[in-house]
């Protein structure tokens, strides 16, 4: 499927005072273009100056279609502008593989049904994730979790009963109505966003399921305030702008996305959609890491190892806490069943800062019911809210303890990592181990944290850019040092996290691995690279 864009382009302009960025006379023309800020949460947070030289992204809006490749069209507009800047298209983060069905098939079915009927509420029991145990100690009360999806079915009985609808913003239509409009088709998701807003904040609940009862609180942070941003119809189908927006609207959420009201900003964001990378996610994700922000994103999906099986993005970022699966019986979500969904995972990098939580056969609520569910909740997309809600009770409990700033951030992770539990399985595959929510809230646990970031023992994790190696060896050079060479570099990430060629892929796989390649390894590396059949004729010609 050939690269596809909205025609927009994202801007980024470096060390460059706001004030003057869009009128004065010395401010940013793109011939062709129309320039608007992108990031308006960046913009009214309380350390932006804008007075103060800093880096500042625009979307620019053209006045009429190109037929040009995405990339191309980047390259072209960038050489047209009177001072360096970096840009990249909007890309459709599309996966051409299988189509999804409406909700996530049930999955792997190992040891499941199990041999006693479980409760409809497994995952938050005892001995899985926990949730149920620390109903008494923590429900989220007084924070505030972004949830970007593709909206919400309102009449649904799980809704949350902080849903806070009049801060929630539709940036793929880009209108008010955040409401699932569930559009059957090709890839389509309709009911993913009900279905992930009741296992993040689900409200007080009765689902029967083989004559087994759960009754209660369905959600793991069901007390949290919730504001719902919907940036597509699918985890599959959104454009890369509408990400971009929808994490840095978190910052300060007010109803319009022009204006941002620093006061409401989350605590918490929780992501289950992913795609290519892209400069303007690491930026975004960078921002809410500053202020104190935790961002907890799917690692992705795939039936046999189609589109990818690496981490997608933004959970492959350093600063976003990655979300893996597991199974019932606590062992990996991975399977050798051809054409069987299964969760992604590595390189090994990104492993470090991931943690599991349980899927498949999560219950699933279903769109256009009032109290409807089925027992198919499956994918990453099931585990990112059980993590995200655990990140927003101890945010309830610890985060007053902290700065609204990073120390924040890495405190709550780091609670998150120590208190994982093993499973049976490889840290490949499951991180720093199964989400268990009691051991995260121990006060003991807490304390010691508490020491070690103002002792200065825990630092910050390094920030994130779309920065690719693999490529840097492919033609030889340093570190980016022009805005063209960084544009080169996204573009050879997205082809190669992308990449059908097997190949190119084991390649890439074994030099993230730290393998020293051999310089024929190489050579064809940089020759399949070039025959990647959406490459654009730009960086073609630079190989």
């Amino acid at each position: 499927m050939a690269m596809q864009y909205s025609g927009n382009l994202l801007v980024k302009a470096r060390q460059r005072p706001f004030s003057g960025l869009l009128a004065g006379p010395q401010a940013l023309t793109l011939p062709g273009y129309g320039l608007e800020p992108l990031f308006n949460g960046h913009h009214a947070s309380p350390q932006f100056a804008v007075a103060q030289p800093a880096d500042h992204w625009l979307l620019a809006r053209p006045g009429a279609g190109s037929d040009a490749h995405p990339w191309d069209e980047a390259h072209r507009a960038a050489a047209a502008v009177q001072y360096s800047v970096y840009v990249e298209p909007d890309l459709l983060q599309q996966r051409d593989a299988a189509p999804l069905p409406a909700a996530p098939s049930a999955g792997m079915d190992r040891d499941w049904p199990p041999t006693i009927v479980v409760s409809p509420g497994w995952h938050l029991l005892d001995g899985f994730t926990g949730f149920h145990q620390v109903r008494g100690q923590a429900t989220g009360q007084g924070t505030c979790i972004a949830h970007l999806d593709t909206g919400y079915w309102p009449p649904h009985v799980s809704t949350p009963r902080h849903i806070r609808r009049d801060l929630g913003y539709n940036f793929y239509e880009n209108n008010h109505n955040t409401t699932d409009p569930g559009f059957k088709g090709l890839l389509r998701n309709p009911g993913h966003g009900t279905a992930t807003l009741a296992v993040l904040a689900g409200n007080t609940l009765d689902l029967m399921y083989q004559g087994n009862q759960y009754s209660g609180d369905f959600g793991g942070a069901p007390d949290a305030e919730i504001v719902p941003v919907r940036i597509g119809p699918s985890v599959v189908h959104f454009y890369s702008s509408a990400m971009a927006q929808g994490m840095d609207y978190a910052l300060g959420p007010s109803g319009n996305p022009a204006t941002s009201n620093p006061a409401n900003r989350c605590d918490v964001v929780t992501i289950s959609h992913g795609g290519l990378p892209a400069a303007s996610w690491a930026d975004a994700a960078n921002h809410l890491y500053e202020a104190g922000t935790i961002v907890v994103a799917a690692s992705g999906d795939n039936f046999s190892h189609l589109p990818t099986r690496f981490v997608v993005y933004p959970a492959a970022f350093n600063r976003v806490v990655t979300a893996l699966g597991a199974t019932y019986d606590k062992t990996p979500y991975v399977t050798a069943k051809i054409g069987e969904l299964e969760g992604n995972w590595g390189p090994d990098s990104v492993m470090d800062k991931a943690i599991a939580a349980y899927t498949p056969n999560v219950a699933w609520m279903k769109l256009n019911t009032i109290d409807g569910f089925d027992m198919d909740g499956a994918g990453t997309s099931a585990t990112t809210p059980q993590i995200a809600a655990a990140c927003a009770l101890w945010v309830e409990l610890y985060g007053v303890h902290y700065p609204a700033g990073w120390q924040r951030v890495e405190a709550c992770r780091t609670a998150l990592f120590r208190s994982a539990v093993p499973g049976k399985g490889s840290a490949s595959y499951l991180g720093r181990g199964l989400l268990d929510v009691p051991k995260m809230l121990d006060p003991a646990l807490e304390a010691a944290i508490r020491q070690e970031v103002q002792a200065g023992r825990i630092q910050a994790s390094p920030p994130d850019d779309a920065s690719f190696p693999f490529w840097r060896l492919l033609v030889g050079v340093g570190p980016s040092g022009s805005e063209e060479e960084r544009m080169f570099e996204t573009e050879a990430a997205q082809l190669v996290f992308g990449s059908r060629n097997a190949e190119l892929v084991a390649a890439f796989q074994a030099h993230a691995a730290g393998a020293a390649l051999a310089p024929a390894t190489i050579a064809r590396a940089r020759q399949l690279l070039k025959a990647e059949p959406d490459i654009s004729a730009t960086l073609a010609a630079r190989l």
